[in-house]
């Protein structure tokens, strides 16, 4: 399987915390976490093994400082 290089991967993560403002007003509270797996599963398959935990971290670090896409990124976030 070819996977797509680091700073490759980290492009596609920095576009889903850019985008979040944009889900917070398409995506309905009820499915905004089950959007952002769908997002994140994606971009974990085509991660090399050897990153997975550092990109799983990233992504999880987006849950928390939304505390689950309830409240907006903080400004500083």
């Amino acid at each position: 399987m070819t996977y797509l290089t680091l700073p490759e991967i980290e492009a596609l993560v920095t576009a889903i915390r850019t985008g979040l403002p944009s889900m917070y007003e398409t995506v309905q509270p009820s499915d905004r976490q089950e959007a952002f797996a769908a997002e994140a599963n994606g971009i974990l398959d085509l991660t090399a093994p050897e990153d997975h935990l550092l990109i799983f971290a990233k992504l999880e670090s987006l849950v928390i400082l939304t505390d689950g896409f309830t409240m907006p990124l903080p400004a500083n976030g």
